[in-house]
């Protein structure tokens, strides 16, 4: 398949009239993660709203797309610095091709000379935030990349109030562009006795652990969690074990130090889809003491199956569990056992915690943020051209 294959007609148009509103939205699927399950939602929900502007996805894995109900075309990318020419010669080439009259990338970047108004997710700054835990290079790369897209973007659209907050300091020109929309928490699907016991039995499962799901890196603070557990264990005779789930992320040393240090915890690396209800499922208390998180997929999905949750007071944490969670008084290993002793001891004051999870799971909706995506696009049609800026 060539770099500009499209899988859709081109769509023609009556040479004399303005063109039809048509987006191009841009998202990168072929890496698992936050932004691309972001990003595959959000055109799922889009598909459906009988009143958003017509649009048509553009990324570089079509087959994630499939049963969703949009239009698609696709740009193969090998991965790695190969986003640089899918960035900046595939996806204008594209755009041409398809005669959008707005695009909107759904992963903190802009093509250079991006000849219509557009409209970019930033998902987080981390790399501003916490940069001594992302490598030189690609810390370089999102901050001219996320630089430049904030410069030249109609809007900026961020997950939660505290990436906001962090969008118009570190990039104060944009104040005034900046629009908060939630992501969705898709509902966890059911696992019912029989299934959790296979999960359980075929995974090598604890009888009772606390959950951690996610990239493991030195930011997620996976080593101050093993630690905090182990004391627990040894100065208060919790039977918990730690159970991790989540592919070796940059700069996790620290982290597999302390698993392997002994039996406190057990990493399982990815876990498919599939499988993931049933572990959060059998987990008694999920935790996650990370130092900076734009929204916090793995916590939603804790609330939403109704698992009893501490997170870091740290980035948007607070803002998406609300009073469904504890949120540790600071970020250090003692409050992480504060925080965690009630809930592994206290089985009435756990399940109390727990039956929270999913009332406040439920208000974020993904057809929520569809609209509120839409309204957007609305937005930065009827504002006209993108203030031109230097790129």
């Amino acid at each position: 398949m060539g770099p500009d294959h499209v899988l859709l007609p081109r769509p023609t148009l009556p040479p004399t009239s303005a063109p039809a509103p048509h987006v191009a939205l841009g998202i990168l699927s072929g890496v698992t993660g936050g932004p691309a399950t972001y990003g595959i939602r959000l055109a799922g929900a889009l598909a459906k709203l009988p009143d958003a502007l017509r649009f048509t996805v553009v990324t570089d894995v079509a087959r994630a797309f499939e049963g969703l109900g949009c239009d698609v075309v696709e740009v193969p990318m090998r991965g790695g610095l190969d986003r640089l020419r899918w960035q900046h010669l595939a996806l204008p080439r594209a755009l041409r091709r398809l005669g959008c009259t707005l695009y909107h990338d759904t992963k903190n970047a802009l093509p250079l000379g991006c000849r219509v108004p557009s409209v970019v997710t930033v998902h987080d700054l981390a790399y501003h935030r916490t940069p001594e835990t992302f490598g030189w290079a690609s810390r370089l790369f999102l901050k001219r990349a996320t630089a430049h897209a904030v410069r030249n973007a109609r809007l900026v659209v961020v997950p939660s109030r505290a990436t906001a907050v962090d969008v118009e300091d570190i990039h104060p020109e944009t104040r005034g562009r900046v629009r908060v929309v939630p992501h969705g928490i898709d509902p966890l699907p059911a696992a019912d006795a029989a299934r959790c016991a296979e999960v359980r039995q075929r995974l090598g499962l604890p009888e009772r652990y606390v959950l951690h799901v996610g990239t493991v890196q030195s930011r997620k603070n996976v080593d101050m969690l093993v630690r905090a557990l182990r004391r627990l264990r040894r100065e208060r005779g919790v039977p918990h074990r730690l159970v991790v789930a989540g592919r070796r992320g940059w700069q996790s040393d620290a982290a597999f130090a302390e698993i392997d240090a002994d039996d406190t915890a057990l990493y399982l690396g990815e876990v498919a889809g599939a499988d993931l209800p049933a572990l959060y499922r059998s987990a008694e208390v999920f935790a996650s003491p990370s130092a900076y998180e734009g929204f916090g997929l793995a916590v939603a999905d804790a609330l939403s199956a109704g698992v009893a949750t501490v997170v870091a007071p740290a980035g948007s944490l607070p803002e998406v569990v609300g009073d469904a969670a504890v949120v540790m008084a600071r970020l250090d290993e003692d409050a992480l056992v504060d925080a965690l002793a009630p809930l592994l001891l206290d089985d009435a004051e756990r399940a109390a915690l727990a039956g929270r999870g999913p009332g406040r799971a439920a208000e974020f909706t993904w057809e929520r943020a569809a609209r509120a995506t839409a309204a957007v696009w609305s937005e930065v049609r009827g504002g006209g051209e993108n203030p031109r800026r230097p790129a």
